[in-house]
């Protein structure tokens, strides 16, 4: 699974990059891809492409009008982290357990692990809305370094009771208390002792638009090369 946010438009450009390449052989230029999109500016075109670059969908060659090739399997994956992805993490008081053993593993773009060491980086899919005034909702991929070092009002996934849960952690001098963050007051602190150890920071959260028309996840894998 091979995860790629793109908005429509950039999807719109990708698709018809992928289909000059197969029926004609060549890229499109800049003018082409303009018209196809129907925009009078250029720079909007350059736009869309420096978004697909970024997202490690293409390669551009700066001095070719038609030098835009399909991002191979190898810069891909230069760029791309395989990570595990755990069941489910509850953001309320629900009966939903993490799970150890792996059965979704995803691929994301390195950016998204801000340098930290992917094996010590695991995906957590939201569950529950008492992390939503921190942007974390059902259905978000959490993602989690794994380790004990935590500060003060860090976003941190906890295991209590066997059950994962997303919080805002926060010491006292004789406590670890685990925060909601939401204005709902059905949802309140959880308060362990001093020598509660957290499973790990939040380090980046991805939002689960699959309900939304603007952005969407693609594997895009026939636009690929054999």
């Amino acid at each position: 699974m091979n995860i790629k946010k793109l908005t429509q438009k950039q999807k719109k450009i990708f698709e018809y990059i992928c289909d000059c390449l197969e029926k004609d052989g060549v890229s499109p230029t800049i003018l082409q891809l303009a018209k196809f999109m129907g925009v009078s500016s250029l720079r909007t075109v350059t736009q869309y492409l420096e978004s697909l670059e970024k997202k490690k969908l293409i390669v551009r060659s700066r001095h070719q009008s038609r030098g835009i090739r399909l991002a191979t399997h190898n810069d891909v994956m230069i760029q791309t982290v395989i990570l595990p992805v755990v069941s489910s993490a509850g953001c309320d008081n629900m009966q939903v357990f993490a799970e150890q053993t792996f059965d979704e593993f995803i691929t994301l773009d390195r950016d998204f692990i801000h340098g930290k060491n992917p094996q010590q980086v695991f995906v957590f899919r939201a569950v529950g809305d008492s992390m939503k005034d921190a942007g974390i909702e059902t259905g978000d991929l959490v993602i989690t370094e794994k380790t004990l070092e935590v500060a003060n009002k860090d976003k941190v996934v906890a295991v209590v009771d066997g059950m994962a849960l997303i919080k805002q952690i926060n010491f006292s001098s004789n406590a670890v208390v685990l925060h909601p963050m939401s204005q709902d007051p059905q949802y309140r602190p959880i308060i362990m002792k001093k020598d509660f150890q957290v499973f790990g920071k939040v380090i980046d959260v991805i939002k689960d638009f699959s309900g939304g028309e603007e952005l969407v996840y693609e594997s895009l894998k026939s636009c690929y090369p054999s």
